[in-house]
């Protein structure tokens, strides 16, 4: 019994402590990059020389570390500047009960064109999602809040979870926040894997590293 339990309580520890597990460095990620370029959990130019795919859970104080404190100077420094195409992924933990709703209701804001700003009204409200406070954020960024509960009940949106679920799997995904950061080459994803909230710093060496890599 407890040489099975071993493995399942790693997993659990490193999401707890947001993790320092490495999803395959110096590989190729399948079927992390956006389909279309539409999808609205896609912001940056689509030839933008690096990609990062982040995959969190709304609920993971460590991901609300990195969109509160990191993600807003990746944007304006790179993402706003063309050298940066950024994926948000959703990774619920099962140890996270309101992870789930929230993912969900995330993409349900970004049916009406408010992704990235209900994602940070999420984590910037974390310590309410006990208190599920969904339609109250959708009403104060002003959302068609009947359109937005009915997305959240229809089962579209938490079928993309999953399939982001599937995905992180697929790609040794075990920990949040978790980050591949690459350069697309052939459609696909290669370059590193890396788990944890970062300081900008250290986002911005890896970066400036894959850009110098490719004058």
């Amino acid at each position: 019994m407890t040489r099975r339990l071993a493995p399942f309580l790693s997993l659990m520890l490193l999401a707890i402590a947001g993790g320092h597990s490495t999803a395959a460095a110096g590989a190729s990620f399948e079927g992390v990059l956006p389909s279309t370029g539409l999808e609205f959990n896609v912001v940056g130019r689509a030839d933008a020389p690096v990609t990062i795919v982040e995959f969190s859970d709304l609920q993971c104080h460590h991901c609300a570390r990195n969109a509160l404190n990191t993600f807003p100077e990746i944007k304006r420094n790179y993402i706003d500047t063309g050298k940066v195409r950024y994926v948000a992924r959703d990774f619920p933990l099962a140890m996270h009960p309101f992870a789930m709703p929230a993912a969900i209701a995330a993409r349900c804001a970004g049916e009406q064109g408010k992704f990235w700003e209900y994602r940070h009204a999420v984590f910037d409200r974390q310590s309410e999602l006990a208190n599920a406070p969904f339609d109250a954020l959708a009403a104060e960024l002003e959302l068609d809040v009947p359109r937005f509960a009915a997305c959240r009940k229809d089962g579209a949106q938490e079928a993309a979870v999953r399939r982001d679920l599937a995905l992180a799997g697929s790609n040794r995904v075990t920990s949040t926040p978790t980050f591949l950061l690459g350069r697309v080459v052939n459609g696909k994803l290669e370059g590193e894997g890396f788990a944890g909230a970062k300081p900008y710093a250290e986002f911005a060496a890896r970066i400036d590293a894959v850009l110098a890599a490719g004058k």
